[in-house]
C-alpha cells in the first residue's frame, strides 16, 4: 500500500518564516502598472484616447497620485465610480500553511491592484465624466478577469498594448 498524500493544508508554517514586509512590497511592485494596463487597454477599446495620449495622461495622473491628498472619502468616492469594493485582507496572524500563505498573497495582491486603480480613478476625474469613467472602469473589470481566470497573463496584456505602440513606464515615486 502507497504513503498516504498529506494534505498541505496541515503541513505547518513558521511564524519567522513570514516576512510581512516582504510580501507586501512584493505586492506592490507591480500594481501600478497592472492598473494602468487596465486603463490603457480599456480606454483605448472605447476609443476615448488615441494611442499617443496614454503616455502624457499616465504621466499627468501620476504627478496627481504624488501630490494628492487621497484620504478615505476620496478613495470611497473611487470606489462607487469604480464600482469595486475593497477586498477583504487576511489576518497575517492566522495564516498557519504554506496554502494560506499563497491566499494571504494573492488578496495583497488583490489590495493594491484596488488602491492603484482607485488612485487612476480620481486622477481621470479632470478628464472624464463619472458615466464616462463608470465604463472604463467595467471594461477594465471584464480584462482583470481574463487574468484572474488564465486566459491572458500580464505580460500579454503589456504585448497588446506594446502593439499599439504604447508603453507603460511608472516612476517608482507614484
Amino acid at each position: 500500500m502507497g504513503k498516504k498524500k498529506v494534505n498541505p493544508h496541515r503541513i505547518p508554517l513558521a511564524k519567522k518564516d513570514i516576512d510581512r514586509d516582504k510580501l507586501i512590497s512584493a505586492a506592490m511592485k507591480h500594481d501600478m502598472a497592472h492598473a494602468w494596463h487596465l486603463i490603457a487597454t480599456a480606454l483605448l477599446e472605447l476609443d476615448l484616447i488615441s494611442p499617443a495620449d496614454i503616455g502624457p495622461l499616465c504621466d499627468e495622473v501620476n504627478d496627481f497620485s504624488k501630490t494628492a491628498k487621497t484620504d478615505k472619502v476620496k478613495l470611497r468616492h473611487a470606489e462607487d465610480v469604480m464600482n469595486r469594493k475593497r477586498p477583504k485582507l487576511l489576518n497575517i496572524s492566522r495564516v498557519n500553511s504554506p496554502p494560506e500563505l499563497e491566499k494571504f498573497k494573492r488578496n495583497v495582491e488583490k489590495v493594491a491592484l484596488h488602491t492603484s486603480l482607485a488612485v487612476i480613478c480620481l486622477g481621470l476625474e479632470k478628464r472624464f465624466d463619472e458615466e464616462t469613467l463608470k465604463r472604463v472602469f467595467l471594461s477594465a473589470d471584464l480584462t482583470e478577469a481574463e487574468v484572474d481566470s488564465g486566459r491572458l497573463t500580464w505580460g500579454d496584456l503589456e504585448r497588446q498594448l506594446l502593439n499599439k505602440m504604447v508603453k507603460i513606464e511608472i516612476d517608482d515615486e507614484a
